[in-house]
């Protein structure tokens, strides 16, 4: 036995380190569609809405990170003909997007480090 009083001590685990949620760089959340202001000039306030982060699967995390993400209406997100988990031009879209964007302020080869590839 060790000081513990405990026949098998518990091991230390590490902690998990905490992920950074950054402000998106395209979108704020006041209610709006980031798909219907872009594509429609419709600025109206949604009841709901989903953050949509631009770079999915592997890439979410990084998403995350660098604040690749926007906020979609239903229509635009999963339900409708041109959501963006529906519509593959509407996903490149918004991949053309979040990296121009990113490339405002770091370069290609960094964004190309984060996300695999460059997607212009």
């Amino acid at each position: 036995m060790d000081q513990s009083g405990l026949i098998f001590p518990k091991t230390q685990k590490k902690k998990k380190k905490r992920m950074k949620h950054p402000k998106s760089l395209l979108h704020e959340k006041n209610g709006t569609c980031y798909l219907c202001m872009l594509l429609d000039g419709n600025y109206k306030k949604h009841l709901f809405i989903d953050e949509h982060h631009i770079f999915g699967g592997p890439n979410r995390k990084h998403s995350e990170e660098t604040g690749m993400k926007v906020w979609l209406c239903l229509d635009h997100h999963t339900m409708g003909p041109l959501a963006v988990h529906n519509c593959p031009e509407t996903m490149r879209l918004l991949h053309r997007i979040g990296q121009q964007e990113y490339e405002r302020t770091h370069s290609r080869q960094q964004f190309i480090e984060i996300f695999g590839k460059s997607y212009l």
